[in-house]
């Protein structure tokens, strides 16, 4: 690592200041070497303060890098300031012999995919990851898409304090918009069969950036914070995501999901195979299928399809 990295390092893993001399002692540099560096990651945007009697001290701030991630995250992390989308990030990375589970970070995504084949708008100022998982670490497969909605939506409440429901099967919303985007993806072993390795693509609208958001998104999307001040990281809703679905994928979670679906009992239309049919959502059963109702009386469990509410 160069004289920068060490000392954002070493500042990140301090509880107190740390005067000029120890760091200069600790990383094997000047302590004129500390002082540039440390204007150099301040230009960078972090908050770093400087007195004579606290030393050098690093204030929370929202700046993603490597090392701040890594600090933060539990397992493996890789991050790219710029880049297509994290989830074919993510398969690179698999193809060139990543182990799992890892995650990759992305500052803003120029490509971003949501359901269905849509775009997903991702200017700086929102997280955007994707977690790859090994299949043997899934217990249901088919549930994985409902397990991170309910992990994500656990993960934005302890951070913020701010309520999320979920439109089935994984739309997070907040305030009557939706605040999340999520997108799962299962890669099969064909010799053995079941599945290896499962990708799992997570956007969330923290606050806005540079970018205005597009005119055909402003009814649709929202923002945890749409005028800015965000009190929370990237980097530190990213590790709570992390975690919340290691623990989710570890329980019984299906009551809490449904609880949070806010469709049950709303008229529908549900859209699949390319047909719309109204109906009424009746609930979620035990394997995260949305139970619908359709005008004749017949009962379909959805495993698969679209669904958007009807005023």
């Amino acid at each position: 690592m160069n004289v920068k990295d060490e000392l954002i390092t070493i500042l990140l893993e301090a509880d107190s200041g740390i005067s000029g001399a120890e760091l200069a002692e600790r990383i094997g540099c000047s302590r004129m070497a500390i002082s540039k560096s440390a204007a150099g990651l301040v230009d960078e945007g972090y908050s770093i303060s400087v007195s004579k009697t606290g030393g050098y001290r690093l204030e929370k701030s929202d700046v993603l890098s490597l090392p701040v991630l890594q600090h933060h995250f539990s397992i493996p992390v890789y991050y790219r300031a710029v880049c297509q989308s994290t989830m074919t990030e993510a398969k690179d990375l698999l193809n060139k012999g990543a182990e799992v589970p890892f995650a990759v970070v992305a500052g803003r995504q120029e490509g971003g995919r949501g359901r269905l084949g849509r775009s997903f708008f991702s200017p700086e100022g929102g997280l955007y990851m994707s977690l790859v998982l090994s299949g043997s670490s899934i217990p249901a497969p088919d549930m994985l898409t409902t397990a991170a909605s309910l992990a994500v939506s656990r993960a934005i409440e302890s951070l913020t304090g701010i309520e999320c429901s979920i439109k089935w099967v994984n739309d997070i919303y907040i305030h009557g918009g939706k605040a999340v985007g999520i997108l799962t993806e299962g890669l099969v072993n064909m010799e053995e069969g079941g599945l290896d390795k499962a990708i799992i693509g997570i956007g969330v609208n923290i606050q806005p950036g540079a970018e205005s958001m597009p005119e055909e998104l402003k009814d649709k999307m929202i923002y945890l914070y749409p005028s800015g001040g965000s009190p929370i990281t990237r980097a530190e809703l990213g590790a709570r995501i992390e975690k919340e679905i290691e623990t989710v994928l570890a329980e019984d979670f299906i009551k809490e999901y449904r609880s949070r679906c806010f469709i049950l009992g709303s008229s529908i239309t549900v859209i699949k195979n390319g047909i719309s049919r109204d109906a009424v959502a009746i609930d979620v059963d035990d394997k995260a299928a949305l139970v619908v109702r359709y005008p004749d009386g017949s009962i379909e469990a959805l495993s698969s399809g679209e669904v958007t509410l009807r005023i």
